[in-house]
């Protein structure tokens, strides 16, 4: 008889703690507190995680990108090449290459805006034509 005493105390508190914990209406912008990511009605709001953590994520990008081309020097024995993102001064660093031409990603080509400018006027560049049926 004790053991289902026992039995039916545990059932019961765990039954209620359950009912406890489901019935607290915890929910932040009208949702579920359990997918907020951080802001769990806790004490920490994702917005204050964002604003303390802002200072640190382009020094954090930094170090992997670091740590990836260390990676690379040691793992393919080669130095990697720096990303080439879009126009710049240094003709080697510029997505034309210091020919005064960038071709896009579809196929036509722009002019350079540091290196276009030793065509003068003579370029005739065609822009993108799409032909709709």
């Amino acid at each position: 008889m004790k053991r289902y005493l026992e039995l039916i105390f545990v059932a019961l508190l765990s039954i209620g703690i359950t009912f406890s914990l489901t019935s607290q209406n915890k929910t932040i912008d009208g949702g579920d507190p359990w997918s907020n990511g951080f802001n769990n009605c806790f004490g920490c709001k994702t917005e204050d995680i964002t604003k303390m953590y802002a200072g640190y994520v382009e020094e954090w990008k930094r170090d992997i990108s670091d740590a990836f081309d260390e990676a690379e020097i040691k793992v393919f024995n080669i130095k990697p090449t720096p990303d080439i993102v879009g126009p710049h001064e240094d003709p080697k660093k510029c997505i034309c290459k210091g020919s005064g031409v960038i071709v896009q990603g579809d196929g036509h080509k722009t002019v350079c805006p540091y290196h276009g400018n030793k065509f003068g006027k003579d370029i005739i560049i065609k822009p993108l034509t799409i032909l709709e049926e």
